[in-house]
């Protein structure tokens, strides 16, 4: 597993579990690209600043080939996305932004996991996120009732769980 996090979202992810009570132990061992951000959570493999372009392409590039590997597949969740998305000065700009995901697309080394908090995107950048939903492979709403998670997926590639829905019930999971 190999974490790209934008601007020490994973450091607020491993807190409030840890404030929940939850063993974040995990985190200790977890490689990371920190991209921005002071906080150091799990085992940096790189550090890179938020501002986009070319060079930041590369220098990603570089940590990430030294990382990953070409006979199995990563797990790569991608933390705080929408951070980035909001430093994004003009449409041009946040243009160029999606573009490093899209770029990425059809990589067979890796399996990248977005976790993007939509309601930021939707105030600050309307047009992005129906541009990283067209470019989802999967797409996946997450919703909390209670101590209910709703798992919905809107569209997948995967023909056997596309247009399903899931519900965990943390109660009997830990009953």
């Amino acid at each position: 597993m190999l974490i790209d996090d934008f601007m020490d979202t994973l450091h607020i992810y491993k807190t409030q579990l840890e404030l929940a009570g939850v063993d974040v132990s995990i985190f200790d061992d977890v490689l990371v690209i920190k991209i921005g951000g002071i906080a150091e959570v799990g085992k940096i493999v790189g550090i890179i600043s938020p501002r986009g372009g070319t060079i930041i392409r590369k220098e990603y590039e570089r940590i990430y080939t030294g990382v990953v590997s070409e006979e199995e597949t990563t797990i790569n969740p991608v933390l705080g996305l929408e951070k980035v998305l909001l430093l994004s000065e003009d449409k041009f700009d946040l243009m160029a932004t999606l573009a490093e995901i899209y770029l990425r697309l059809g990589d067979k080394r890796r399996i990248a996991i977005y976790f993007i908090n939509r309601d930021v995107l939707k105030n600050v950048h309307p047009v992005a996120l129906p541009i990283i939903e067209f470019m989802a492979t999967t797409l996946i709403e997450v919703e909390k009732k209670g101590r209910v998670y709703t798992l919905e997926v809107l569209k997948s590639i995967t023909p056997e769980i596309d247009g399903k829905t899931f519900n965990y019930d943390l109660d009997r999971l830990e009953g």
